[in-house]
């Protein structure tokens, strides 16, 4: 078997031998038991019982439950954080996961729109929230991250070795809970086995594999036996506090790691991703284990269906007995864990260029312009969009892909029906499941005028427009280039503009949507300059606006009302309206933190 072998195959070596059916609850749950989430930053799921590098966890799996098929909906630590928190995907909250400055106005907007993320939430209903870790994602404080509700935060990131550290407030923090006794909420978050690899002395020498392996394959596995024996320290500590029996312990990781060399260079953003990740959702670094202990659990077993990290955020709720939150995109984990769910659940990940979707064992991936922002890795451009379709039942390791542009080549290729609507199936699907952009709505009046001509034009610099409602009115040519829409009206080929209001309109979003178009006016090719333009349902003029002139052109209410004059009435609408300004820049300290734990070089 290759080394980097889908994780399923290799995972399934340790984790699905036989195994009693065990139904939840195994005991009965107390009403409010004590959490703790340990991620371990890059653990892939193929690791656990294959290298002799994980002797606790594999302790640790023979009295919780296994999720043999668990995949995480982002592919670097912020976005897939954010996952953990809201139980929704990374684009359904204003954080960018293209770059890794968290801009004011996206935390800003991030805090008006996400009311209850995990640990805010928990704290309200009366427990004790503390994150103990290296994440500098979870704090508004250094330009990278948003505050998500900590009561109690130690935070390593400006730490070169700072795994020990996590350890000893580890054990302090363990310690506070067994003197309180007031039910609590532990986010454990250990950076290592993430890049740059620098397990301390004696850990590579744990590996049993007779494996040939890079040496940065070897360093990763030194640090996972690292981190491997830091667990067996706090579980022993939870032991002799008396929290053992009484806490439910979640252990999973946010991303997995790239080490196939087929998956060294980036389809998606052209990146040397080797020993990394973050750059594509190849299921090697969406693959991440999943573990989860209840409370006094003595049993274990592997539950084959698929699962994402989005489902983590509601089974925390239902497993506190909590009412469960409206708008999310995960589904808790009971049903599976109780035998109850007989359906598939659809995976849907995103990342830098990225998008992706997995229904059973086909995977569609798609190079994506959707999330790009403005700056030093992107200047504007909009390139091809190729697709990748996967069929990991013959091809695990994903390096056979059935490439093409648009959906119309599969419809019109020699492949077999059967694979054509599957893959059909899936760009389909992704294309429901993917955020909807900022709709724009232009509608030209002529009102009095009636000799000559009109011509409407909507305009951006970067990025590219696309129609989506094309007005079949013929007193309407409507033209386009890459980065201009023009609605012309006509004197001496129509006499009169007939028909209702909405005869007149067009409808087009800016793809990616990352700047506000420029709207223009002209008659017989002179642009008119005042008054002609109304913004937004109110129809409001925008003379003298010059900070966040956008939001006049929201439609709060719907469309205007259609203007007597000959005017160009234009508004938007849409759940993902933002502001285009990314002026935020990266202080000394944030820099810092990116480099030593091998984001920036």
């Amino acid at each position: 078997m290759k080394p980097t072998c889908f994780f399923l195959i290799s995972l399934c070596l340790f984790f699905c031998k036989p195994s009693p059916k065990v139904s939840f609850p195994v005991p009965e749950v107390p009403s409010k038991p004590n959490i703790i989430w340990i991620v371990i930053d890059s653990l892939r799921g193929d690791v656990i019982g294959r290298y002799g590098v994980t002797p606790e966890l594999e302790k640790f799996s023979k009295t919780s439950y296994v999720f043999a098929n668990h995949l995480v909906n982002a592919a670097w630590t912020r976005p897939s954080t954010l996952v953990f928190f809201t139980g929704k995907y990374a684009s359904r909250n204003p954080v960018n996961f293209w770059d890794y400055p968290a801009p004011k106005n996206e935390v800003t907007a991030f805090y008006e729109s996400e009311l209850f993320p995990l640990p805010k939430l928990l704290s309200q209903n009366g427990l004790n929230t503390v994150m103990v870790g290296n994440n500098p994602f979870v704090t508004d404080k250094n330009g990278l991250g948003v505050n998500v509700g900590f009561q109690t935060l130690h935070e390593y990131s400006h730490l070169s070795n700072d795994t020990p550290q996590i350890t000893k407030k580890s054990l302090e923090v363990i310690a506070s809970f067994s003197e309180t006794k007031k039910p609590f909420f532990f986010f454990l978050n250990f950076n290592d086995p993430h890049k740059p690899y620098t397990p301390p002395a004696g850990f590579r020498e744990r590996i049993k594999s007779d494996e040939i392996m890079e040496e940065r394959k070897r360093d990763y596995l030194g640090e996972v036996a690292y981190v491997d024996e830091e667990l067996s320290v706090i579980f022993d500590s939870l032991k002799k506090n008396g929290l053992w029996d009484n806490t439910c312990i979640i252990i999973t990781a946010d991303h997995g790691e790239v080490m196939h060399p087929e998956h060294a260079i980036s389809p998606f953003t052209g990146t040397n991703t080797f020993f990394g990740h973050g750059q594509d959702l190849f299921l090697e670094n969406i693959s991440v284990p999943l573990l989860i202990k209840f409370p006094n659990q003595t049993t274990s077993a592997v539950l084959k269906n698929r699962t994402r990290s989005i489902d983590l955020y509601p089974t925390i709720l239902e497993l506190l007995g909590m009412e469960k939150k409206s708008g999310l995109d995960g589904e808790s984990l009971f049903p599976i864990i109780r035998g109850e769910e007989t359906k598939k659940r659809l995976y849907y990940g995103e990342t830098r260029s990225t998008q992706g979707i997995g229904i059973e064992n086909d995977f569609l991936l798609q190079r994506s312009y959707r999330f790009h922002e403005l700056g030093r890795f992107w200047e504007g451009g909009v390139g091809r969009e190729t697709f990748y379709f996967y069929d990991v039942s013959k091809d695990p390791e994903q390096i056979h892909p059935i490439r093409f542009l648009d959906i119309s080549e599969i419809k019109n290729s020699e492949l077999a029906n059967d694979k054509k609507t599957r893959i059909e199936s899936l760009w389909s699907r992704i294309r429901l499941t993917e955020p909807t952009l900022t709709r724009y709505t232009i509608r030209l009046n002529p009102g009095q005028f009636k000799k000559g001509t009109l011509k409407a034009v909507a305009q951006v610099n970067v990025g590219r427009v696309r129609i989506l409602k094309k007005n079949t009115n013929p007193a309407l040519e409507i033209s386009q280039t890459e980065r201009q829409l023009t609605v012309l009206w006509n004197s001496d080929k129509y006499k009169q503009f007939e028909g209702k209001p909405q005869d007149s309109e067009v409808i087009f979003e800016v793809y990616p949507d990352v700047t506000f178009p420029s709207f223009h006016l002209f008659q017989n090719d002179l642009e008119i300059t005042n008054g002609h333009l109304g913004a937004g349902s109110f129809d409001l003029t925008p003379v003298g606006c010059s900070l966040n002139c956008g939001t006049l052109y929201d439609s709060p209410i719907g469309s205007p009302i259609p203007a007597n004059e000959t005017r160009l009435q234009v508004w938007r609408s849409g759940n993902n309206k933002k502001e285009y300004v990314r002026s935020d820049k990266l202080e000394t300290d944030a820099v810092n933190i990116l480099r030593k734990q091998g984001y920036i070089q």
